[in-house]
C-alpha cells in the first residue's frame, strides 16, 4: 500500500491519533472503498480489480470475510 496525506480539522486529528489501531483499521479501509468508488467511478473493471486485492490484502493481515462485509455495509 502507498501513504497519502489528507488535512482534517485539529480535533478530528487528535481524536484519530487517540482511536484504537482497530478503529484507525476500519476508517481506512472505508475511506480506501470511498476513494475508489469515486475515482474508479467510470471504470468498474478497475474498482473490482481494486476490490479485490483489498480483500486478499486485509484477508493477510488477519481480517476476516465478515468483518470485511461488515466494513463494506458500512458505508
Amino acid at each position: 500500500m502507498e501513504r497519502i496525506v489528507i488535512e482534517v480539522d485539529d480535533n478530528l486529528a487528535k481524536q484519530w491519533r487517540k482511536s484504537s489501531e482497530l478503529k484507525r483499521k476500519s476508517f481506512e479501509n472505508k475511506i480506501n472503498l470511498v476513494l475508489a468508488k469515486e475515482l474508479f467511478e467510470s471504470n468498474s473493471e478497475e474498482y473490482i480489480y481494486f476490490l479485490h486485492k483489498v480483500r486478499i490484502e486485509m484477508a493477510e493481515k488477519g481480517l476476516s470475510q465478515e468483518e470485511l462485509d461488515s466494513i463494506l455495509n458500512d458505508e
